[in-house]
């Protein structure tokens, strides 16, 4: 029978048949039992599954005392209907006949056969089984089942929610508080005070988008869902308050399935030891712990404060609506006047408001037991890093003491219930800010804001210098600075909170006090002050948004402006680097806030007007093109405010705001919005959930279409993109553009016809897909027709150039012969693009010349179909002599030529080509010349024959420069080319052309490929070929008629391609011949390692030059990696003790002579180690005995090394802690454990793994926490 372990039996409150029995006495026992078997079906059973079991009052109605409807069987609840009586009499039988017999007499509409009847009783019932075989032998019930306390308080085990709300009840006897706590218990506890009880409106309030996305995520498959409020608590409170206000049924299965947890390891025997899935909501910061949890099929639910980062996106809660949480409080029993009063003076603010109507402001015992000051120093810092010199000395200043001595009195205040502070690793942080903050802020004095300002200038005004022990440090990134940007970004935290008027420190105007530290900073800031800050910036303009506005728009006043040095661009790890994200992160932060909406854009404005541009996508016109974007705008500013804004910017500078009003038309719009950066604390207090609708985007689309208008200005381009950007407008506004466009088109001059391609292009795109929603129709596309034939060009290039620049022939033809668009119509279509193409030629010759025309070559996009159109064109022998002086071109020109030849030779025979190659040899052309006519003749024998009967130089030319495209050809030709390709030195493409023919090829060629690639010099460049070298070892390690020898050769040489990570072929070769010789393995050792005896060691160093000694050990070592052949080990895994045994003693006896002994039980034990743990022959004993009896710490260091190689990378989420690393310390635990008796010095080695993956996983803890929280 299935139980719980021990340690959960006591996390879950365990309930007993005594203790059910003592409750079925209560009075209260005969209107609750039935809300007890509610919540246990609810939390035992699928989520489909219906259940009515009225509780309370409604017991007294009559009828079957529960119904439910379950589509799987499980252990307690029947498939299919199941009809329930439930009783709490003394006599269990007695009841149970009575029921038994009414019911079957009268099932009240239901068909016995085909439902189960289900009694249960909290007594103990010791004869059940036999009144159970008695009704199940009358066959008039699909079923009989009897439930009574003993099955009841199994049940329970199953249940913990369910287990612990009732014995919260106070059903169970003594309740313990242990780091868990049921759903219904918090909510009492958030919600009730004296005789208030808030209702859950008050924390739902405006927060309908938010409430939907998290009964989604509840009701789709388990995963971590995160919800960030200004305090973890409202988080929290949010969470129960959404399904405390869902449907009956989805309300009760969340309740009766919730847990909150404080505690890790109360966690981790939660989630992995319960069968059924649960919600757990976490009240500690391990991330590393959720994946494992939602493996086991919960949800985990972990509430964010504002300054918490979580991946993946969080539900962010906005400020609560006023209007909706007036009536929520009305509707908990205040007056229409106190709860609009309490609005008001809350800032709509849910702990505020609590704390007005006299709840507790903190719930931590601490505040009224604990000396506050002694936390004081720690809230002012916020956060702090103490691996950092400067961090600590800050500490110190602010708390009078050394840091040691201040250390100890964290210490208590770390380990006290619902402490304030947090410890990672080395880090520090508030639990929650905001709530600390409000909380003790009445404590501070003036000294404490004195000292606070003055560590924000020591931290922030010397810049933040590297430590003087870092400077040799190549990487700037590994440089450690003197502050950590922990500590700095608590420092700015501080001032955000001091300003935030809903915190209330005692300060007389805070504000102004923020703004005079923020503004002694920024006033006059150089450029270097600037980069300095790039990462603080959205913080301190969150501190102090007006200061921070100023200071930029005096900078950018300036000549050369500060600020813009954060966009210089800088070698960095991986390309260039530039330090201004953080500047474009602010101003968009403040551009959400109406009253500093205006500023912020046109600051972005002006920066986008100076911007250099940059590897970086984030640009100040893309932060605008965000914030503005008509589908999904980024600020809270109104619509009215926004279109006034970009009227403003419209001067400033017409080309940045061109391309700004372009981007919020659906034609030139991304149909992708990206989030803009958002305050991190001030936000809390403003209703965040904007509402998009069709209205005010299509509004804003006609605003932009008629500021595009205004600025045109007889602008070809500009005229051009309104054209583009008129289909997709809406009606009126396509035909307030059309009618524009007719009314200026002449006054225009379309020098290049852009708007005549960009008619082309429309109209080609809408006749040829008529069937699809976009397409416009008929009458729609008229005035589009007539300003395409309005727009005819009458410049001959413009006309007709066109055509060899465009890359797509759909959109080539003539918009009249238009027509929907046919996959089998294709060919046909560039049949119609090839005789336009050509039909322009002429009539580019005729009116330019030949001359011209050729040297359009150089200017096209595509001098290919240029090429073959002329060669249509033209035949006299004059104008053919004109062309061939273009076979001189380079590439990409040249395509020209082999376009032209290619054409021709479409109509003339071989002979033509010959003719030709004679008339350019005859008239001096050069080799070059000559090989660029050849190029487009179809490969074959034919031609190489040819190409050898012209001289040495015109084969070189073509062999050096030939495209090696083998399809089709004869393996006799294949050979004959390889061969070509060898011979002229281009051994990477004779590789790809082997190793792409390998059949027909024979094995000394393959060799010969594989040798020439390796070492000799090549003519062309070494491209990477890494592929097709794997490709050619699978074929020759399949051969027969290749010696060990050249095998082992052919791998040292390709050892480095052989050996790297993810490379498949290997080193067999080598590694049967290590494994068979130790010989050769000790000769590793000697190139590897250098001897303990000098003299020695000069000896072996004679005759080698520093390079070969270098290039020896590299190749040794990545020989020594790559060998997982262990001696004696047959193919089916098993090894041959006597033969690994023989192996190793000589191996051993060599390696002692040539003094290498302990590397050599280093390497021993390394390889060892690389025995395969998916085995069937694993734990193989037969190493183990071998470490055993050998025994030399060398031996046992190399097989824990090994084994740890052997874990390889692993790969994880950012936040996913060490779950991997704790894993295999477990079962390294198992393995230590298990062979303690038989071998104990292996089982010491596994017991070191176990530790050290035990230390690793703690580590990857420490971080992933550390950056979920400063990311």
């Amino acid at each position: 029978m299935w139980s719980l372990p021990v340690t959960l039996r006591v996390y879950i409150m365990m309930i007993t048949r005594d203790q059910l029995a003592s409750w079925a006495d209560t009075p209260e026992s005969k209107a609750n039992f039935p809300h007890l078997i509610s919540r246990l079906i609810r939390a035992t059973t699928a989520k489909d599954t219906k259940v009515d079991i009225p509780w309370g009052s409604a017991t007294y109605i009559g009828g079957w005392d529960g119904i439910v409807d379950s589509k799987e069987k499980t252990r307690y609840v029947p498939k299919g209907i199941s009809l329930w009586e439930l009783g709490t009499d003394r006599d269990p039988k007695k009841k149970a006949d009575a029921d038994y017999e009414k019911r079957t007499g009268d099932p009240l509409g239901y068909t016995p056969h085909d439902a189960t009847f289900v009694f249960v009783t909290p007594r103990t019932w010791t004869k059940k089984e036999e009144w159970v075989s008695q009704k199940k032998e009358e066959k008039k019930w699909k079923d009989v089942i009897v439930y009574d306390g003993i099955s009841l308080a199994q049940w329970l085990d199953e249940a913990p929610a369910v287990s612990r709300w009732f014995a919260s009840q106070g059903y169970a006897g003594v309740y313990s508080s242990d780091g868990i706590i049921t759903a219904d218990e918090y909510w009492e506890e958030w919600s009730c005070s004296g005789q208030l009880e808030l209702t859950p409106d008050c924390v739902l309030a405006g927060r309908e988008v938010a409430r939907e996305a998290l009964i989604k995520l509840l009701e789709g498959n388990p995963s971590i869902i995160g919800v960030r409020a200004s305090t973890k608590g409202e988080a929290i409170a949010f969470i129960l308050a959404t399904m405390k206000a869902s449907a009956p049924e989805l309300s009760d299965r969340f309740f009766s399935t919730t847990l909150i947890i404080d505690q890790e390891d109360r966690f981790r025997s939660i989630s992995l030891s319960m069968q059924h899935a649960l919600n757990l909501i976490v009240r500690f910061d391990n991330a590393g712990l959720f994946s494992s949890a939602v493996g086991h099929g919960h949800h985990v639910l972990v509430p964010l404060g504002a300054d918490d980062v979580f991946s993946p996106d969080p539900i962010t809660l906005p400020a609560v609506d006023r209007d909706a949480l007036i009536e929520a409080l009305e509707a908990s029993g205040l007056s229409r006047s106190k709860a609009s009063t309490l609005t008001k003076e809350s800032g709509h603010d849910i702990t505020i408001l609590k704390k007005l109507l006299g709840f507790p402001s903190y719930g931590a015992t601490w505040i009224k037991t604990q000396p506050i000051r002694e936390i004081v120093p720690a809230l002012l810092l916020g956060r702090w890093d103490e691996s950092y010199p400067g961090d600590i000395e800050l500490l110190e200043k602010l708390s009078g003491t050394s840091y040691a001595k201040y250390k100890e009195v964290l210490a208590k205040w770390l380990n006290l219930p619902e402490s304030p502070l947090k410890k990672i690793g080395e880090t520090w942080r508030l639990t929650s800010p905001l709530d600390l903050w409000r909380s003790i802020s009445v404590h501070l004095l003036e000294r404490d804001f004195q000292l606070l300002e003055e560590c924000f200038i020591q931290a922030y005004h010397s810049g933040n210098s590297v430590l003087e022990s870092q400077m040799d440090l190549l990487d700037d990134i590994s440089k450690k600075r003197t502050y950590s940007d922990w500590v700095r970004e608590g420092l700015v935290q501080s001032l955000i909170l001091i300003s935030i008027p809903q915190v209330g420190v005692s300060l007389r105007d805070p504000q102004s006090w923020v703004d005079r530290i923020i503004g002694g900073l920024l006033s006059k800031a150089s450029g270097e002050m600037w980069v300095s800050i790039n990462r603080e910036l959205p913080l301190i303009a969150e501190a102090s948004p007006r200061v921070f506005l100023q200071s930029v728009s005096r900078s950018l006043s300036h000549q050369p402006a500060e600020i813009m040095d954060m966009f210089k661009e800088e070698p960095a790890f991986v390309g260039n680097v530039s330090h201004h994200t953080g500047l474009l992160w602010a101003l968009e932060e403040l551009a959400w806030m109406p009253l500093y909406f205006k500023n912020a854009c046109l600051l972005l404005h002006k920066l986008a007007t100076l911007d250099p541009g940059g590897s970086l996508a984030n640009r100040p016109l893309n932060s605008l093109k965000e914030i503005f974007k008509a589908w999904h705008h980024q600020t809270l500013a109104s619509y009215e405010e926004r279109v006034k804004v970009l009227k403003e910017m419209l001067p400033r500078n017409v080309d940045v705001s061109w391309v700004l009003l372009k981007s919020l038309l659906p034609s030139f719009s991304s149909g992708t919005a990206w989030l803009t950066h958002r305050m991190r604390w001030r936000m809390f207090w403003e209703k965040t959930d904007l509402n998009y609708t069709y209205r005010e985007w299509f509004d804003m689309c006609s605003e932009a279409v008629g500021m595009l208008i205004s600025l045109c200005d007889g602008d070809e381009t500009r005229f051009s993109d309104l054209i583009e950007a008129a289909p997709d407008c809406t009606p009126m506004d396509r035909e307030r553009i059309l009618k524009w466009a007719q009314e200026t088109v002449g006054n225009i001059e379309h020098k290049k016809g852009q708007a005549w391609h960009t008619l082309r292009r429309i109209l080609n795109q809408h006749k040829q897909y008529p069937d699809t929603d976009w397409a416009l129709k008929g009458d729609e596309l008229s005035p589009f027709e007539q300003l395409y034939g309005q727009l005819y060009p009458k410049d001959v290039l413009v006309r007709n150039v066109w055509l060899f620049n465009e890359d797509y022939c759909t959109l080539m033809i003539d918009p009249a012969t238009a027509a929907p668009f046919e996959v089998a119509e294709y060919e046909e279509i560039e049949k119609q693009v090839a005789a336009s193409r050509e039909r322009a030629v002429e009539e580019l010759v005729e009116e330019l010349g030949l001359e011209k025309v050729l040297a359009l070559r150089l200017e096209v996009e595509h001098p290919y179909p240029l090429g073959e159109a002329l060669a249509k064109v033209i035949i006299d022998e004059q104008d053919l002599r004109s062309v061939w002086q273009c076979q001189e071109d380079d590439a990409p020109h040249i395509a020209f030529a082999h376009g032209f030849i290619s054409q021709k030779l479409r109509c003339e025979k071989f002979s033509w080509m010959k003719a030709l190659v004679q008339e350019l040899l005859e008239n001096g052309y050069s080799d070059k010349a000559v090989a660029n006519a050849l190029f487009p003749v179809r490969l074959g024998q034919e031609l190489w024959n040819y190409i050898d009967s012209l001289g040495e130089g015109v084969q070189r030319e073509y062999w050096l420069r030939m495209r090696p495209y083998f399809n089709g050809l004869t393996d006799e030709e294949i050979i004959v080319c390889i061969n070509k390709l060898l011979h002229y030195r281009r051994f990477s493409s004779a590789v790809e052309v082997a190793r792409c023919h390998l059949i027909p090829i024979p094995s000394d060629m393959l060799i010969d490929v594989l040798r020439r690639w390796a070492t000799e010099e090549s003519q062309e460049p070494q491209s990477p070929v890494g592929y097709e070298i794997e490709g050619i070892f699978e074929e020759l390690n399949k051969r027969t008629d290749i010696d060990e020898g050249t095998y082992c050769e052919l791998e040292t040489l390709y050892l480095s391609l052989l050996t790297r990570v993810g490379t498949q072929v290997g080193v067999p070769h080598l590694e049967a011949e290590l494994a068979s010789n130790p010989e050769s393995f000790v000769q590793l050792l000697k190139w590897l390692c250098q001897p303990k005896n000098k003299d020695r060691q000069r000896k072996e160093h004679e005759g080698l030059s520093a390079e070969q000694r270098q290039n020896a050990a590299e190749r040794s070592y990545l020989m020594l990696e790559a060998w997982k052949k262990i001696p004696g080990m047959q193919e089916d895994g098993m090894i041959d003790e006597a033969e690994l045994r023989e192996w190793i003693d000589v191996a051993r006896a060599l390696a002692r002579e040539c003094d290498r002994l302990e590397v050599a039980d280093r390497c021993i034990g390394q390889l060892l180690a690389k025995y395969s743990e998916d085995s069937p022959y694993w734990p193989a004993r037969t190493i183990f005995q071998v470490i055993e009896d050998i025994n030399t710490e060398e031996l046992k260091e190399g097989y824990s090394v090994g084994m740890l190689k052997k874990g390889g990378v692993t790969i994880r989420g950012a936040f996913d802690g060490g779950d991997i690393e704790r894993e295999r310390a477990e079962y390294f635990g198992v393995l230590a454990s298990e062979h303690m008796c038989d071998y104990p010095n292996v089982a010491e080695v596994f017991q070191r793994l176990q530790d050290e993956y035990g230390l690793r996983a703690n580590s990857h803890d420490e971080v992933a926490e550390r950056d979920r929280l400063d990311a």
